[in-house]
Order: structure tokens, then C-alpha cells, then sequence
């Protein structure tokens, strides 16, 4: 029997994505990640409620480890690209299967938590009623999440620097802008 990584949660995590290496999360199976991981079906579903789950916790997972160490909004989103591109096999036999949701929800995460750095650089000082800071907070989100998605969508092809520093060049200003233009209504415009 082999050794399991320090918690079961990520051994089982592992095996996942060594599967993904070789097919479609839609033809992976409880049996073929417990033979893999070496235990039995009922410690899978003591940590897990389905592969959809398991899913869930290894995005997760692999984000937080991602972007550990990152100093600024600017290096997490490159290091987001460059994981996307290394394990593009992976990512590919997710996004086209039935657990695309799970990564979609994973992008909105990423790029919510993105935005917010953003907006609390280029605009915290800044004052903006909360609902208002949501909507453009949420706009930016799905911008950068349709971003990534587009990206994937496209094979990749596209340098990830390049596509980094354009959206630097982006988003840095225009945060500022959109938060003053929320933060100083036009005058004979209604409040939010």
C-alpha cells in the first residue's frame, strides 16, 4: 500500500488531478480515485459528498497554493494564467465537462478577490456607497472572469504576459475612474 499524502482530502485531490490528465471529469469514477489513492469508498464519501465536491476543494486548493508568496494583484493574475497554462489538460477535461460550473465559480472567486485589491488600491480612498462599490466590483469580476474563459475557450494561444499587461493597462486606471465618476454623480443624476 502507498503512503498517502499528509491528509487524505489532498491525496484524493491528487489523484483528481492525475486523472484530469488523462480524461474528461465527466468518465472518472469514486472507484477509479479510491484504487488510485489507495482507500476504500467510505473514506472518500467521509470527505467528500461526490466527485463534484472533491472538484470544488481541489479548485480551491490549487488557487490558495497558486497564489501563496504573490506580492501584488499583478503577479496572483499571471501566476493564474501560468497554472491555467501548465495544467491546460487538466483545466480543458474540466471546463468541457459537466463540472465547467465549478470552474467557472472558482474564476468569479479569483477575479472577485482581484478586483477588490484593485479597487482598494486605485480607489480606497474613495468613498462610495457599498451598493455601488457591488455593481462595479461585479462588473469588473465578470469582465476579467469572461477574460479567462474566452482565453480557455481559445486554446490557450495567447502569451499570458501579454495578456497580463493588457489588462494592467486596463484596469488600473479605469478602477479609479469608474470609482470617482460613482463616488461624484453627475449633478441632476439620482442617487444609487
Amino acid at each position: 500500500m502507498r503512503p498517502l499524502a499528509p491528509s487524505t482530502k489532498l491525496a484524493l485531490a491528487n489523484s483528481l488531478k492525475k486523472l484530469l490528465q488523462k480524461k474528461f471529469l465527466d468518465d472518472i469514477t469514486v472507484k477509479e480515485l479510491v484504487e488510485d489513492c489507495d482507500v476504500n469508498r467510505q473514506t472518500f464519501y467521509y470527505h467528500f459528498q461526490d466527485i463534484y465536491d472533491l472538484l470544488r476543494w481541489f479548485l480551491a486548493h490549487e488557487t490558495e497554493q497558486t497564489l501563496q508568496g504573490a506580492h501584488d494583484w499583478h503577479e496572483e493574475l499571471m501566476r493564474a494564467f501560468c497554472y491555467l497554462q501548465e495544467n491546460h489538460l487538466a483545466i480543458y477535461h474540466v471546463f468541457r465537462s459537466s463540472g465547467r460550473d465549478h470552474l467557472d465559480c472558482q474564476f468569479f472567486s479569483l477575479s472577485q478577490a482581484l478586483v477588490s485589491k484593485l479597487f482598494g488600491l486605485y480607489a480606497g480612498d474613495l468613498t462610495l456607497p457599498e451598493e455601488d462599490r457591488a455593481f462595479l466590483t461585479d462588473f469588473y469580476m465578470y469582465a476579467l472572469s469572461g477574460i479567462l474563459v474566452r482565453w480557455i475557450s481559445d486554446d490557450m494561444k495567447e502569451d499570458p504576459e501579454i495578456l497580463v499587461d493588457r489588462l494592467t493597462r486596463l484596469l488600473e486606471p479605469e478602477i479609479r475612474r469608474a470609482a470617482e465618476r460613482f463616488a461624484n454623480p453627475p449633478t441632476g443624476s439620482t442617487p444609487s
